[in-house]
């Protein structure tokens, strides 16, 4: 665990209330829903978040991130193949699920496989992957789980990596669940998988931003599907002065109709969540997410912050200045009211650039993360329940300073 020295400092902000109070009336219409800054976890708005509900194939969006954890470790690559079983096949060619057509005894690449998973939402391809580092069904479902401990879900049920109840899985399902369980979240639970996929493995959105894929479903044939993602640039239900480029919808008969979607909105990167969108149209999850990009837009805005020079001046040893300048000169919080309140600001130096007095130590490099900043506010909420985090990095090039340099410093 890393240690930190911090600095706190008490500064007024322009600060509203972007969560409305419980007795609200929904603006939503749907079960459950979350907006989120991906970059700062700050919650723009949120709706019955802690509720626990089904979520059918958004479950994939966790098996993404456990595969893209198994590429990294270097258990698996891209083209690892993985060979298509009996049951597997079975689901992936039965048209009441979500089919890819994939052919027993055929082997296709991870890379395949999270392809149709992610723009197809096939729910083989998801089973398919499953086995990629060797695992059996359980055995992954356990990597899910200790996934979902890590990146610090609260209150979910994780029963397979597809989002299908147990049941459905036929011969593959597994004799530890009820024949009726299925994966379930809060909303505030997808939301925080959903930004930790977009931070820590982002090439997964040139998936997800594909507006259809072709697959290889058996040597001379290919299958080209539609992402089913209607909000993507052209798309039906795309928002002006909003780019989507991700990220998954659900279906079940317990889950409704759900949607995940991430995109760019004035420089920040946007989660939003909208489980069980009510009536009978799916489509409802696009308007529901529509509606959230349109009261950002209309009711929302960014305050800006310009730091003070005490926060970005810090002391310097062994360089050829005496002090070094941190970025950003300016910080943002996203802000629907106009009251004045009150934050703290903590700055957190990572120790391993510290000398004994405190001080940052040269060379640095341009562009270096030295620390982090902290904003906490009683009317600023995030999704751990902590403060809003900013990155700290060095505005230039340091060199250490010659013997007379650092004896006069």
């Amino acid at each position: 665990m890393k240690k930190f020295l911090a600095l706190l400092l008490m500064i007024p902000l322009l600060l509203g209330m972007t969560v409305p109070p419980a007795h609200a009336k929904p603006l939503i219409d749907a079960s459950a829903a979350v907006m989120v800054d991906a970059s700062t976890g700050q919650v723009i708005y949120e709706q019955n978040a802690q509720k626990k509900l089904p979520i059918a194939s958004i479950s994939k969006l966790l098996t993404a991130v456990v595969i893209e954890d198994e590429v990294h470790s270097k258990q698996i690559t891209g083209d690892t193949k993985v060979k298509i079983d009996s049951g597997v096949a079975d689901i992936s060619n039965d048209p009441q699920y979500l089919a890819i057509g994939l052919q027993e005894g055929n082997a296709y690449t991870v890379r395949e496989l999270l392809n149709s998973s992610l723009v197809k939402s096939a729910d083989g391809a998801a089973l398919a992957l499953s086995a990629a580092a060797g695992d059996s069904l359980d055995e992954f479902n356990m990597k899910l789980q200790q996934k979902a401990r890590d990146i610090g879900l609260k209150n979910y049920t994780i029963v397979n990596p597809v989002g299908l109840t147990n049941g459905d899985l036929k011969s593959l399902a597994s004799k530890q669940y009820a024949h009726n369980a299925e994966n379930a979240m809060t909303a505030t639970d997808v939301a925080i998988l959903a930004r930790y996929l977009v931070n820590h493995y982002p090439q997964l959105l040139q998936v997800t931003a594909q507006k259809q894929a072709t697959f290889m479903i058996s040597k001379g044939k290919t299958k080209t599907e539609k992402n089913l993602n209607e909000m993507l640039p052209g798309g039906k239900y795309t928002v002006p002065g909003v780019t989507i480029d991700g990220l998954k919808t659900g279906t079940s008969d317990k889950a409704g109709a759900c949607f995940v979607s991430t995109g760019n909105y004035r420089g920040h990167r946007i989660i939003t969540v909208v489980l069980h969108a009510n009536g009978q149209n799916k489509d409802n999850r696009f308007v529901q997410t529509q509606r959230l990009y349109q009261m950002l837009k209309q009711s929302d805005r960014l305050q800006t912050i310009t730091l003070p020079k005490n926060i970005r001046q810090q002391p310097l040893a062994d360089g050829q200045t005496r002090q070094a300048t941190l970025s950003p000169k300016q910080i943002t919080v996203w802000n629907a009211g106009g009251h004045i309140h009150k934050y703290t600001l903590a700055v957190k130096m990572k120790k391993q650039y510290l000398n004994k007095q405190g001080q940052l130590v040269a060379p640095l490099r341009r562009n270096q993360t030295l620390g982090e900043l902290d904003l906490s506010s009683s009317q600023v909420k995030t999704l751990d329940g902590g403060p809003l985090t900013y990155r700290l990095t060095s505005t230039d090039n340091v060199a250490r300073g010659n013997f007379w340099q650092r004896l006069w410093h």
